[in-house]
């Protein structure tokens, strides 16, 4: 008997050292023990000891604890169970066991306070709980939204958003990247296509032809438009007889340079003939490497 109060002591000690170790005190009241019962459906840790008083300890050390159930198995030896919930919140899953007690703590995690799947441990001053925040939340009760951008993460004049657990960059014309910080020179250094009869809603006009274009980078502005269209265009188009459009989607500005078809409607043909060009996404813009046609009267389209 001796010895056996010198364990349980020993045992206190330790859970006290330990739980008054935590950021927080951890305290938790138990409730009178219900004889012949115990609490199914919750079990989190399952241990042999010989005593409900050091079941009572590990039930302190364990932060996600608040009930358990000890007593003798069929085998013969005498198990602590560690629940994370008690008969409070699920009454119904308290079942009749012959020979184990159950008994539960107040939970002060039972009304959940935790918000933005956080996680609550009951117990710990000065509020009765604490919540353990998923990545991205902070707060008493994990209520507050981290402010991702308050370090300024985006280089070259690049806006922050605050996003959930990160942030994304908008960044100026010319930059790329998470974080603004790739300049391609392709995105800064570039020849203008900026002419009216350009865009794919003008009609055959002039019947224009780009056989004296040179090879280079160019980027659709102003009354020619933005982009290159991805769909065929009807023939007699954009000033000239056969419009040339993109066979293929633009490219995200993450996958870098990558190669496409333009495709020029001839002859009751969307595909007359065709060049591969090369086509980058500058975040906020796309610029297209181009090169001379061999057929006129072909001409690259552009569309807004």
């Amino acid at each position: 008997m001796v010895e056996q109060l010198i364990s349980i002591f020993f045992l206190f000690t330790i859970a006290i050292y330990l739980v008054l170790s935590e950021d927080n005190c951890r305290i938790l009241q138990f409730l009178d023990a219900k004889d012949g019962s115990t609490l199914e459906k919750y079990v989190i840790r399952t241990i042999a000891l010989n005593s409900e008083h050091s079941c009572r300890v590990q039930c302190y050390l364990e932060n996600a604890c608040v009930s358990y159930n000890f007593g003798k198995r069929v085998a013969g030896d005498e198990v602590c169970e560690l629940n994370n919930s008690t008969d409070i919140q699920h009454p119904d899953d308290l079942k009749p066991r012959e020979n184990f007690i159950y008994r539960g703590a107040e939970n002060s995690c039972g009304t959940r306070p935790c918000m933005n799947g956080g996680t609550c441990q009951s117990g710990f001053l000065p509020h009765g709980y604490r919540c353990l925040c998923a990545a991205g939340f902070t707060g008493l009760k994990c209520e507050t939204n981290v402010d991702d951008c308050s370090a300024n993460p985006c280089h070259n004049g690049g806006s922050c958003r605050d996003l959930v657990n990160g942030f994304k960059c908008d960044c100026p014309e010319g930059y790329l990247g998470t974080l603004c910080d790739i300049a391609p020179s392709e995105c800064n250094q570039y020849k203008i296509l900026n002419d009216s009869d350009r865009r794919s809603d003008v009609g055959r006009g002039d019947r224009k032809c780009d056989r004296n274009l040179t090879e280079d980078w160019y980027r659709f502005s102003a009354g020619a438009g933005t982009s290159i269209p991805t769909h065929c265009l009807p023939h007699h188009k954009c000033g000239t007889d056969l419009p040339g459009w993109m066979d293929g989607a633009h490219p995200t500005a993450d996958e870098g340079v990558v190669s496409r078809k333009v495709c020029f409607h001839g002859y009751q043909n969307c595909c007359h003939h065709h060049i591969m060009i090369n086509v980058r996404n500058c975040s906020s813009f796309f610029v297209y490497r181009l090169k001379p046609v061999q057929v006129c009267a072909s001409r690259y389209c552009g569309r807004s």
